[in-house]
This record gives C-alpha cells, structure tokens and sequence, in this order.
C-alpha cells in the first residue's frame, strides 16, 4: 500500500509539473512578444536586404507592439549572421533577415557554418531581384539572340558579383551545360560588377537586379537588360526574354530573394503572429514604394511559399557546389 500510495504521488507530481509548464509555456506564447525583439542582418548597411528590411521594421515594431533592435552581423557570406541567428533559443526573440544565397550557399559549398539551409522558418518575403544579362547600351550586342550567338563562336567576358553569388552560380551552370565561350570575372557586389562593365573592363554583366544599383540603370538606359534567369518574366522587367524561353533549360533558381524568418522550432502561435505582422505590413502600399517597384512583391508572399523557393534553390545550387 505504501508503494501504491508513493507511486501515485509521483505520478502526481509529474502531472502536475507537466501542466505548470504547458501553463508557462501558453502563457509566454499568448504574451508574445514582452520583450525586445533581435533581428539580425547577416550583411552590411546599406545593401538591399539591409535597406529594405529597415523599411519594414517600424510597420513591424508597430503590429506587435514591441522594440525591434537591428543589427548588422555581416562576414562569410552570411554565414556570421546566420550562424548567430541558428544557435539562438527559438522563441521569436531572436529574427534574422537573410537572402536565399546566404542561407544556403554557405553550409553547402563550405560545411561547418553552424547552419544549414532548413535551419530557417521563413514567415514572409521582402525584396525579390532576377538574375538579369545586361550590357553596355553602346554594346554591339542588342539582343539575347546576337549575345549567346556571338559567344558561341568567340570568347566572351562576363563580370558578375562573386563566384558563389547566385549570379555566379547561375552562370557556373549555364556555361557548363551549354556550349559558350563565356568566361566569368568576380568583383565584389552588383555596384563594382556595373562600374566594370561601364568602364568597358567586360562584354557584359550578369548580376541581381536589384533596386539600388541594376534595375535604376536599365531604367535610364545606361544599360540594357537581355534576358532574365527566372522561369517567367520578372514583374521588375516583364518585356526581357527568359533563359528559359530562349532554350537555356535545367538552370536552377535564377532568383535572389530576402526574407524574414524564425528558428524552425519556434512555437506555431508566435510565426502566425508574426507571419499576420508581415502580412501587414508587405501589403502596405508605402512600404512597398520605399522598397521599390518591381523589387518588393507586388503581394505578400507568406512564409510556407519562401520555404518552397529556398528548398528549390538549394537542390538547384547543390549540383554546382560541391
């Protein structure tokens, strides 16, 4: 009888701590969030996924009621940020606005960032910029057609922003699975990669087109975009031919993209708040103006929907990383 009775009020106070924490633990999430929130950003100011997540932040900060402290963890290509954000306790207190070559270039083409590409919950899109094939506007290229029909016959030069940028990853592929004479020349960001093709140092330039420095040049014609390395016309440059449908097929994902996202164990009541946050925010007309037409999604594109892209792209990636 004594063992019975002991038994039981072990079993009891089991049942009874068990409960204490589910109480603390529904009570932490219904609170969410009651504290400043970290959000990491794993490349320097002044970049496009830095500008653009601090446009959305004060619309953020004020659909959860909370401080958001943005800081800038750059180095390693992301994998300094990255690997912070990955080790943090996963509870919505500590974000990280990343982009898809950051977070999965990394852990694939060097192992052992503290990170890998599903360490990431993503809860929704800001800032989407094709891979685009621009030229000089005085190039004796006009079309895609004359570019890749001149470099199948002589050598072409292409600069782009780092080897293991997704434009070079992009090109890697497309100069291996095609017949062309194009050889890729690394400089450091889109900014260097436009000056060199400017300053008549490459034929062309095959690079993000991104708000800050691309997609601002074909605007004013100091550049001419020939074609796009995503499946379908860009809303950014819906006139410019595809790869895809020029016949360049079997590419993988031509697209940089940035998002905000959580640890993938983060608890389900905080990544619908803040996915409702985002939400919110990325359908409101000024934000998306501050984050540039053609650059910030046209409409919101939720968390599960950046899941899928960023697994496509490090399948895609995988076969010309390793």
């Amino acid at each position: 009888m004594r063992t019975l009775i002991t038994t039981t009020g072990v079993l009891a106070a089991m049942v009874a701590l068990v409960s204490c924490g589910q109480t603390q633990n529904s009570a932490s999430t219904d609170d969410y969030p009651d504290r400043p929130i970290d959000l990491i950003i794993p490349v320097p100011a002044g970049s496009s996924t830095d500008v653009s997540t601090r446009f959305v932040v004060p619309c953020i900060e004020e659909e959860l009621d909370a401080t958001i402290v943005v800081e800038n963890r750059d180095g390693g290509g992301g994998a300094v940020g990255n690997g912070l954000f990955a080790q943090a306790e996963a509870d919505g207190y500590t974000l990280v606005s990343t982009s898809v070559g950051n977070a999965v270039v990394p852990p694939i083409a060097e192992g052992g960032v503290g990170y890998e590409p599903d360490s990431f919950l993503p809860v929704g899109m800001i800032g989407q910029a094709p891979v685009v094939l621009v030229v000089a506007a005085d190039s004796p290229y006009t079309s895609a057609e004359e570019f890749f029909a001149g470099a199948a016959s002589e050598r072409l030069v292409v600069g782009i922003p780092g080897p293991t940028s997704v434009p070079g990853i992009s090109i890697t592929a497309l100069t291996s699975t095609q017949d062309l004479q194009l050889e890729a020349v690394p400089f450091t960001g889109n900014g260097n990669t436009i000056q060199a093709l400017l300053g008549g140092e490459v034929d062309a330039a095959y690079l993000s087109a991104d708000g800050g420095v691309t997609l601002p040049r074909i605007q004013s014609g100091e550049v001419v975009a020939l074609a796009t390395a995503v499946d379908e016309p860009a809303p950014s440059l819906p006139d410019v031919p595809t790869l895809v449908s020029l016949g360049f097929d079997g590419l993988p994902l031509g697209d940089s993209f940035w998002f905000l996202a959580t640890q993938v164990d983060t608890p389900e009541p905080i990544v619908t708040t803040l996915e409702g946050a985002m939400e919110t925010c990325m359908s409101n007309g000024d934000i998306q103006a501050q984050i540039g037409e053609g650059v910030a999604p046209p409409e919101f594109i939720p968390g599960s929907d950046v899941q899928e892209m960023l697994e496509t792209a490090a399948r895609g990636y995988e076969e010309f990383l390793q």
